[in-house]
């Protein structure tokens, strides 16, 4: 007889329909960060030189406050961990690999103080559209010009103080003068909520009357809490007898200790994203979803592209950005086992990351079968998904995808049964639905090794406590650490690489 169990919070009996939990008509978040495509940008007020060009979205466990204070501490300070540090890391192997590519509009993800500092370049290097700064004088020439020529957009002029104007002009710029800028990179964490604290309230909305109301005042008294702006269906999604683990709480929260900390955290840092349901690791499918609804109703146009990863994965933000413009990573001896013969020659176009109407990339697993074992973390009941082969599907751990992707990855995930494998579910699943292409990238690793100069050559890598975070990124940034080349007599013949099959 073959073993078999449940999954915790999805029993044979619960409804996996994504819309009774992910609600999309409804505003489901509890806290909102800060800056990061805030009301005024949301309502148009926001200033074009606020565009995220990189939204990197940490899934983190409620609990984990080491883990998102290291990672602000780390690679999550991309003021300084930006694309400046990418020639700085690889100063030794210059010539090893190829730079960016030249894309229009890439003014529009920088900051306004890096934008005016853009130095002009000569006529031989390659045109792109940037900012001109022109002098107050040559401005009122230009708006008288331009008044006289009003189909002409762009020309148009837009106002900065009483000494420059800004227009859009087709110019010379080389894309080595982006080497020194720093794009605009957010950070954020996004969490549920703890078990005690849904348990709490859905006893709170099931039976009133048996609660200390003084004790829920003082809680509240004690702890400020960002408005909560949520309607309450009408029909409770969620009986008495039900599973409560993927449940959404809509009722109005009583902050145990554990949110009273998070809610502290939020109001420090601005860095937080806390949408309502309960956080565990059968739960990340929703945690994903939500996710997407999130960027999907609050940064439409304001981002271009969204990074999901975990809050144990150390994420090289020099090397992805270099990626992102079209370059490529130079390879590190400590490198090569990620590559394989389609992927190790970095110096070829073929492995530049060319940008696509849909871009969803990470690390590709291809013919995947379900796990059977029922001890297993990633066990597959028959009744969860019945098919011999997964989807071909991406790494969860960390996968990169741009705005348009998400958009339609959120709207299929609606109508798309949840499957509790947060990255079988979303990349393999609901992707294949969408006949979204999955583009694999070597350097997004699902897991990690001993030899730290591997990450200095790789965008991403997983399982690392904190302390070893920290040690990362020391070892990364410190420039006087030496991490070797391949030998002299490296050749892709004497490689004893696979070849990767081909997938689907």
């Amino acid at each position: 007889m073959v073993a078999f169990r449940t999954i915790a919070g999805w029993s044979v009996n619960t409804s996996r329909l994504t819309i009774n939990y992910v609600l999309p008509a409804e505003n489901t978040t509890i806290i909102d960060p800060l800056n990061i495509c805030s009301t005024e940008e949301r309502s148009g007020d926001g200033s074009e030189d606020e565009k995220v060009f990189l939204l990197i979205v940490v899934c983190s466990s409620a609990k984990n406050f080491e883990a998102r204070q290291t990672i602000r501490e780390t690679w999550g300070n991309v003021s300084e961990f930006n694309y400046p540090q990418f020639v700085r890391l690889h100063a030794r192997l210059k010539g090893e690999y190829l730079g960016p590519r030249t894309f229009k509009h890439l003014q529009d993800y920088m900051k306004k103080s890096v934008i005016e500092n853009l130095p002009m370049a000569t006529e031989d290097d390659q045109q792109v559209t940037e900012l001109h700064i022109v002098s107050k004088t040559e401005s009122s020439k230009m708006q008288n010009h331009t008044s006289q020529q009003s189909t002409d957009k762009s020309s148009q002029i837009k106002a900065d103080g009483d000494t420059t104007a800004q227009i859009p002009t087709t110019t010379t710029v080389a894309p080595s003068l982006w080497e020194n800028q720093n794009f605009n990179v957010k950070v954020v964490f996004l969490l549920g909520q703890s078990e005690s604290e849904y348990v709490h309230q859905r006893s709170k909305s099931l039976h009133p009357s048996s609660l200390d109301q003084t004790t829920t005042t003082q809680a509240q008294q004690e702890v400020p809490t960002r408005p909560v702006d949520r309607r309450t269906p009408s029909v409770s999604l969620f009986p008495p007898e039900g599973d409560v683990d993927p449940a959404f709480n809509v009722r109005e929260a009583e902050l145990d200790e554990l949110q009273a900390r998070i809610v502290n955290e939020s109001e420090i840092y601005g860095d937080i994203i806390q949408e309502s349901f309960i956080d565990s690791y059968n739960n990340l499918t929703l945690k994903t979803i939500m996710m997407l609804k999130w960027v999907t109703n609050n940064c439409d146009g304001r981002v271009k592209y969204i990074m999901k990863c975990d809050d144990d994965t150390f994420v090289n933000v020099p090397n992805l950005l270099h990626v992102l413009l079209g370059g490529t990573v130079p390879v590190y001896k400590a490198s090569i086992p990620f590559y394989d013969k389609n992927t190790i020659d970095v110096k070829s176009a073929k492995n530049r990351l060319t940008e696509v109407k849909r871009l969803l990339t990470g690390f590709l697993f291809c013919e995947a079968k379900p796990i059977v074992d029922t001890s297993s973390k990633w066990y597959s009941p028959n009744y969860m998904y019945n098919k011999e082969f997964y989807p071909d599907y991406l790494s969860g751990t960390a996968y990169l995808m741009n705005l348009n992707a998400a958009k339609l990855l959120y709207r299929t995930s609606l109508t798309t049964p949840i499957f509790h494998l947060e990255d079988v579910y979303l990349t393999g699943i609901v992707a294949d639905r969408t006949k979204l292409r999955r583009y694999h990238h070597p350097l997004f690793f699902y897991s990690t090794i001993k030899d730290l100069c591997s990450l200095r050559g790789m965008i991403s890598q997983h399982q690392l406590q904190p302390n070893e975070l920290r040690n990362a990124y020391d070892f990364i940034t410190n420039q006087t650490i030496v991490c070797s080349a391949p030998d002299r007599n490296f050749t892709m013949a004497k490689m004893k690489l696979q070849q990767r099959k081909k997938c689907h």
